[in-house]
């Protein structure tokens, strides 16, 4: 705990004794007055300041000056703890889970401001509901990705075969092919969605994807890992090579 947290907690125990102080001089006087100030604070609090300033000045001024002081420490800590930076990720993954838009990108962005805010603050925000509701979409998304490219195999499968069925009806002799990665461009990748693809990236070395969709500016591609797969959203000017695989004759 550093000296300004310590300074932020001194000051919220010493506004909470000054309001108990501020309530009981106004219960002295009436218990309406008392029970204003109570529940209807600052507001109420302010009004019986002016009204009884003369005499009541002193606990009214403590709980003022302690109140804006706790309040202004409070606010600089949050945000030199990444509060505000927390609470802008927070509200995006919320959004990305209801489209169901959620990506790695997003999870891990969201796991490392909470870190970060839980070594300043001392809170636990690793085990919030919301990191949990995350990883869940995460891993319901991997698995209905699986699901879909294993369909998709499967069904690519059933037409090689029936291919095959009829090359060896209607052809005497059988083709040979290889597969093998050739180097396309960049902007051409919109015309092998759904092939296996090769990426080297800006000081990244070249990695295997399946690459699920092409837009004017980036492409996006799924990698499988372990049991599930993970989705990656690349910029087309970060793309240094791309290679496809494909049947080649021989």
């Amino acid at each position: 705990m550093n000296d300004l947290t310590l300074v932020a907690q001194l000051s919220i125990f010493a506004a909470v004794a000054s309001f108990i102080w501020l309530v009981t001089r106004a219960f002295g006087k009436h218990n309406g007055w008392g029970i204003a100030v109570l529940f209807l604070s600052p507001i109420s609090a302010l009004v019986y300041g002016v009204k009884y300033w003369k005499k009541d000045k002193l606990p009214f001024l403590a709980y003022t000056t302690t109140t804006v002081t706790a309040i202004a420490l409070c606010l600089y800590l949050f945000s030199a703890w990444g509060g505000w930076e927390l609470l802008r990720v927070s509200q995006q993954v919320q959004q990305d889970i209801v489209s169901h838009t959620l990506t790695e990108q997003d999870m891990q962005a969201l796991e490392a401001i909470s870190q970060t805010f839980d070594e300043h603050s001392g809170l636990d925000m690793q085990s919030s509901n919301l990191l949990q509701l995350a990883r869940r979409e995460l891993d319901l998304q991997a698995r209905q990705l699986a699901a879909e490219e294993d369909a998709k195999a499967e069904a690519t499968r059933q037409g090689l075969l029936d291919i095959k069925h009829i090359d060896r009806k209607t052809k005497p002799e059988q083709e040979h092919y290889r597969l093998a990665y050739v180097t396309i461009k960049v902007e051409d990748a919109r015309n092998y969605v759904g092939a296996t693809v090769k990426v080297t990236r800006k000081n990244v070395v070249e990695k295997e994807y399946r690459l699920v969709k092409a837009t004017q500016n980036q492409l996006e591609f799924v990698q499988r890992a372990g049991n599930g797969s993970y989705t990656f959203r690349f910029r087309n000017n970060d793309i240094e090579k791309i290679r496809v695989l494909t049947k080649q004759p021989y």
